[in-house]
């Protein structure tokens, strides 16, 4: 059975009117069912293709151009490949992104990443609770979906812990330090957090019990292998985190995207603080 956050359905792609386009700074793999298609779509379509396109470890992709944009991106925020063909002309992730499904249990466990800024719109846009929905239409809550998953937690699991001390940022702080950093700007502002510190006193907004509980959503799969108690402490930090982000700029969505790119989006990250939880060695 397939659940999903109750948002998922009214997810739209905004194309040009987005500010951070998925279509530049990633290397994008082309499946393979996709390349074997690519190598043989006739016409000048299929030659300019054929002429963006390189082997890398095995894995075709395409080949990005300056600032690691997409042959295909054109500087109006729309794809060339949509415009001459139709969507079905995509490789997989491009259709996919930024949708993530995770087996667990029973369950296939669908959502939206939090690197796209619509993403982080429709997860804003209500302060409530998480709430799920399967295939079927059946509504679920956060701890309904880990009942049937057979994961005990209690109400205060389940909701973002306040309080952050001083010694608690610097513990968050020298976490992510520990991280492989997705660019400058990321090095940067942890830098400027170290520096700035936490705002005294600062109230924290209703909506951040449902960013922790959407980010321990996305999490579960890591159960398994880390356990429940280090996965949820892997929640609290990282939405600790945004929430220091979000002290500095003041902008809770965009702190939410950064973070993403930097964590949710790289597998290596995630898995260097769940080692780091797991073994609470963070100094």
């Amino acid at each position: 059975m397939t659940i999903y956050p109750d948002f998922y359905q009214n997810f739209c792609c905004k194309a040009n009117r987005c500010q951070h386009t998925c279509c530049a700074g990633w290397e994008i793999d082309i499946d393979a069912a996709t390349a074997a298609r690519y190598q043989q779509l006739i016409g000048p379509l299929g030659e300019a293709i054929r002429q963006n396109i390189v082997v890398a470890d095995g894995t075709w992709q395409f080949r990005l151009g300056a600032g690691e944009r997409c042959p295909f991106l054109q500087e109006d925020g729309l794809c060339e490949l949509i415009r001459r063909a139709d969507e079905s002309i995509l490789c997989d992730i491009c259709t996919n992104h930024p949708r993530f499904f995770v087996t667990l249990g029973d369950y296939e466990l669908a959502g939206v990443g939090l690197s796209c800024e619509k993403s982080c719109e429709l997860l804003l846009e209500d302060v409530g609770m998480l709430s799920l929905r399967t295939e079927t239409g059946e509504k679920l809550s956060l701890k309904e979906l880990l009942q049937r998953l057979s994961l005990p937690v209690c109400d205060e699991d389940l909701c973002y812990q306040t309080g952050l001390a001083s010694e608690d940022a610097d513990f968050v702080l020298a976490c992510m330090q520990k991280t492989e950093p997705i660019d400058e700007a990321w090095t940067a502002q942890l830098a400027q957090l170290r520096v700035e510190g936490m705002a005294a006193e600062a109230v924290v907004p209703q909506v951040f019990d449902r960013i922790y509980q959407y980010i321990l959503y996305r999490a579960l799969e890591h159960v398994p292998q880390y356990g429940l108690g280090t996965v949820l402490s892997y929640v609290q930090l990282n939405t600790d985190f945004i929430y220091l982000a979000y002290q500095l700029t003041g902008q809770l969505g965009e702190s939410i995207r950064r973070w993403s790119e930097q964590i949710e989006y790289s597998t290596e990250n995630v898995r260097i603080l769940l080692d780091l939880l797991s073994g609470d060695v963070c100094h």
